[in-house]
Order: C-alpha cells, then structure tokens, then sequence
C-alpha cells in the first residue's frame, strides 16, 4: 500500500482532487495573503509556524493567568490544554471539508458549498465578527499600555485609547504587506521578550517568598487549585498543504502555543494570585523589566492590529464595494477611505468595550460568541454534510462513539450558556438589570 493509500485509508475518505485542479485562494481569507501575477504567493513551513503564532498569541495570552484565577490553576491550564487539542482537531474538520467538496481552502467557500449562500453568509459574518473583535480588543490593549505608561487615572482611558488609534491608523495605510513583512519578526521578537520578561521575574519573586505586591498595596490570596462553578467556567497557505504537511504543522503550533500560554499564565499566577487583572500587562508593576515586559507587549499587539486589518479590510471591500483589494482594483483614495472608515468604527468599538468591561468583555464576546461557533459549532455541521452528499448516512458520519455528535453538542451548550451568562453581565454594567 501507498503512502497515499495508507492516508487515505486512515481517515477512510477518497483523497483529495489533485492540487492543480483546485483554485488557490479565496477573497474571503483569514490570513494576509500577497498576490504576485494574479497567483498567490505561498509560504513555507517557517512562515505558516511564525503566522499561526502571532495569530494564536495576541492578547489571548495575557489572560491566561486571569483565567486560573477564576477557576483555579490547575483547572486552568487543563481547559486550555482541552481548547488547543479540539481547535486543531476542528482545524482539521474544515480542511479535510474542503478537500472532500473541492472547494478552495476556505471556511465560508466550504460553507457555501454544504449550504449555500446562507452558509457563506453566516461564516462570513461570524469571521468578520470575530475580526473585529480582535481588533477592537488591540486597541483597548494599546490604551491600557498608555494608561499605565503616561500615569493616567482610569478615568482617562478614553483618551489613551484615542491616543492609541492615532498611533495605530497612518500604519494601516500601507498598502502592501511586503512593506512591513518585518514586522512579523518583529512581532515574534517582541513576544519572547515580553515572555521573558514577565515570566522569569514572576518566578523568581515566587520562590524567593516575595509576596507583597508594592503597586497594589496589597498581599495575594492562597493559590486557589480548583472552582469549576459553571458561571465561572464559561467566563473564562502553506507550500505543501498536504494532509500530512498540515497534521505536522498544526501540531508542532498547537504544541508551541500550548508551552508558552501555560508558561506565561503559570508564572504570573503563582505570583500574583487572586490580584491579578484580565490583562498581564495591567498586572505586572512598575520595575525597569516590567516596564520591558509592557511596552514588549505593547509592540506585540501594536503589530498585530495592523495585521489583522489586513484580512478584515479585505472582506469589506469585496462584499461592500466588490473590490479585490488582493488584485488592488480600487484606487488608493478608495482603500484610504476604508481604511480611515474602518479605524474610526473600531474606535467607538473599543470605547464602548472599555466602558463595559475592558478586554475580559472583548475576550468573553469572541470567545464564546464568535470562536466557539466557528471552532465547535460550524466544523462538524460541514463535515457531516459533505460526508452526506457522499452517501454517508447519520451513524457512520458520527462515528462508532458519535465524535463528532458529541463535539456539536458540547459546542452548542458551551454558546448558550457563555452567552447567556455575558448578556446579563452587560445588561448589568448598563444598568438595565
């Protein structure tokens, strides 16, 4: 047997179409993706490594440790272990989905191609969604540095965040991605040294028995090893795109991930406890390595937002104006008015976020609204579909245990009451309840 029998015969599904036979890219992609004679160009395994890190870390990694802190270490880390092994597992879902539907390797083009164009429109939307939420959750990361940094009082986070977005908007200008490709290495950079630096002094106050916490006056609580109270646990393109070259990937990603969130979140846990904040830049305090560690953050989610515009952007521009900002068909005083049109909407965002619960809202709402949907929710309904056309009935789609039964279910309940519990938290802060 081949080694692409053996692959074949170990998912249990015809392989996929021929890749010269399927089209390369889609106007509704996730990822920034540069176009080179109307083909796209394709990145290596070191490429899709550094994005899938910088997309993965961002400022999800900041409330690792505010996360063990409502629901203990131990609980914590074991969640978030849980979440990276059922994102690659569904990651998987949507890319063999497209395969099988030879369709291009895109969530809403799979999703169009199991349920049409209310398919399309409600994964485009979630994405766009969910885009938006990242970036609003950028800004509010970028005022909350300047807060600290210029010693204002919280009542002037609407004017940091203000201050932030003018920093943030002339680099969204920038046409092409090859112009600030740096940056990306910058980006990975910065993270390591915001690791480094926030995680190695946590530990070394932590076992040298510091405990007092001078800029907040206060000591730290008992480690807290578990609470899984329900309302507690619900708030918290490659070159070779082979099957195998995926699996590879992902995993080695995931793998990354997982080390440094659990390093990160660990660190600033042990030492901070019960005092720490949604964020660990807000947590940390005023040493010169502490101050390294902040504005290292602060670079970090500097460059990400004017990553993520990218994709967002480009999705705006299609469905709006029906513009392929990939091809550059619309003049530079079109794109510049998008531009400027989508960095003032993502600032009256990230106001709005900050008045209502600053990043933990931005996290909670992504979160459970948009990424659970598209991680837990949508991959085993297309993938049962396409199974369907096949010829596949409901008990052989679902497995010998019901896997992917399973997996919907656990998605659908984890939306409903993540939702839930986050309307009535707003519904709080705005005074309605």
């Amino acid at each position: 047997m081949s080694a692409g029998d053996l692959r074949t015969a170990s998912f249990g599904v015809e392989g996929p179409p021929p890749q010269a036979s399927r089209p390369e890219i889609s106007s509704f992609v996730s990822v920034v993706v540069e176009v080179e004679n109307h083909r796209p160009t394709l990145q290596s395994n070191t490429e899709a490594i550094f994005n899938l890190l910088n997309n993965a870390l961002g400022v999800s990694l900041l409330a690792v440790s505010w996360v063990c802190t409502q629901v203990g270490l131990l609980p914590g880390l074991s969640l978030y272990a849980i979440s990276g092994f059922l994102n690659r597992y569904t990651l998987h879902l949507i890319f063999r989905s497209c395969q099988l539907a030879r369709v291009k390797v895109s969530y809403p083009d799979v999703a169009d191609a199991c349920f049409g164009r209310l398919g399309f429109g409600a994964v485009a939307s979630i994405m766009t969604t969910s885009m938006c939420i990242t970036c609003t959750a950028y800004v509010v990361t970028v005022g909350a540095v300047l807060l600290d940094g210029f010693d204002w009082e919280p009542e002037e986070s609407p004017k940091a965040i203000a201050l932030g977005m003018a920093f943030l908007a002339p680099f969204t200008l920038i046409r092409s991605l090859k112009r600030i490709a740096v940056l990306s290495t910058v980006a990975t950079f910065a993270a390591i040294f915001q690791l480094m630096a926030i995680a190695i002094p946590c530990y070394w106050d932590y076992f040298n028995g510091i405990t007092y916490v001078d800029h907040m006056g206060a000591e730290p609580g008992s480690i807290l090893w578990w609470d899984l109270t329900p309302s507690k646990v619900i708030k918290a393109s490659l070159q070779d795109n082979s099957w195998e070259n995926v699996r590879r990937i992902t995993g080695l990603v995931f793998s990354m991930l997982y080390v440094i969130s659990a390093l990160f979140g660990h660190s600033v846990y042990l030492r901070f406890r019960d005092l720490t904040t949604d964020s660990a830049l807000t947590t940390i305090g005023q040493r010169p390595v502490d101050q390294v560690a902040r504005w290292c953050g602060f670079v970090l989610v500097f460059i990400s937002y004017i990553f993520m515009v990218f994709p967002l952007r480009n999705v705006l521009m299609k469905v709006l104006l029906g513009k392929d900002e990939l091809e550059r068909e619309a003049s530079f005083k079109v794109f510049a008015a998008v531009t400027v049109s989508l960095n003032i909407f993502l600032l009256m965002t990230a106001q709005g976020a900050q008045k209502l619960g600053g990043l933990s809202l931005c996290l909670r709402f992504g979160g459970g609204f948009c990424s659970t949907l598209m991680a837990m929710v949508f991959p085993p309904l297309l993938f049962v579909q396409v199974r369907a056309e096949r010829g596949w009935d409901a008990r052989v789609v679902c497995g010998s245990r019901g896997g992917l039964a399973m997996l919907l279910a656990i998605g659908a309940s984890v939306w409903i009451l993540s939702n839930q519990a986050l309307a009535v938290d707003v519904l709080k802060k705005t005074g309605v309840l």
